[in-house]
């Protein structure tokens, strides 16, 4: 296997923690994203022991930037944070952004770990989690099974929810126009890029803020970029 991880401290601990296991060999370390996929290249590793925090010189994060170079790849996603300590999912103004009275656009939020498995990770893996937890998720990916901590698998089988309540299923086109109103387009540009009309448009994001219990765009937009789980899988991140 090959651990990544940006601090070389923290880098050097995780592979030691590994090599003690009889049954694990340990062929590389990375401290960025390009540097891990040179070495999987290279290697071939069955695993990459990734953290999250893993420096990327891409638009993207490492994560996303690993996979889309090495698909095959079993990854194990390695964090400790959660949706409030995340500058993606809880931005430095989120505080300020204007939302319904009484309710908090991330509560019930994907933190980093759940984002990680909707975008491709095999296992993941808390920083605090007892060692055993992290042999075993290693075993499992490598044996290509995929193994998630308990947070993410509640999120994955949809025990998430928002002040209480299930979110109701989003028929495609909603989520096309989640997706895009996400991005930041406009009723016209939205209309143009599904070939429908501006009422329409109107209409579908009128449906949208009911089904997600919102008052304005502003807020989906917020709520998909927040809630990666409830979209990604069912092919709103492809078209971001």
């Amino acid at each position: 296997m090959v651990v990544a991880d940006g601090a070389a401290i923290d880098r050097a601990a995780i592979a030691a923690l590994l090599r003690a296991e009889s049954d694990f060999l340990v062929v590389g370390e990375a401290a960025d994203s390009a540097e891990a996929i040179a070495l999987c290249r290279k290697l071939d590793p069955d695993v990459l022991v990734l953290t999250l925090t893993l420096p990327s010189a891409a638009e993207q994060s490492a994560l996303a930037e690993i996979r889309q170079a090495l698909p095959d790849l079993g990854v194990v996603a390695m964090s400790e944070r959660g949706w409030s300590d995340c500058l993606v999912l809880n931005p430095p103004l989120a505080s300020h952004t204007p939302h319904a009275p009484g309710r908090s656009l991330c509560s019930g939020g994907s933190d980093c770990l759940q984002i990680a498995a909707a975008f491709g990770a095999m296992g993941t893996v808390r920083r605090s989690a007892d060692p055993k937890a992290l042999f075993s998720t290693i075993r499992s990916v490598a044996s290509g099974r995929a193994s998630y901590e308990p947070g993410t698998i509640a999120a994955i089988a949809g025990e998430k929810t928002l002040s209480g309540e299930p979110i109701r299923e989003l028929s495609p086109r909603l989520l096309e126009v989640a997706a895009l109103l996400a991005d930041g387009h406009s009723n016209k540009e939205i209309a143009s890029a599904l070939g429908i009309s501006e009422p329409t448009v109107k209409k579908h994001v009128a449906q949208l803020l009911h089904r997600l219990g919102l008052d304005d765009r502003l807020q989906a937009a917020l709520f998909v970029a927040r809630h990666p789980l409830l979209f990604t899988p069912r092919g709103v991140g492809a078209m971001r």
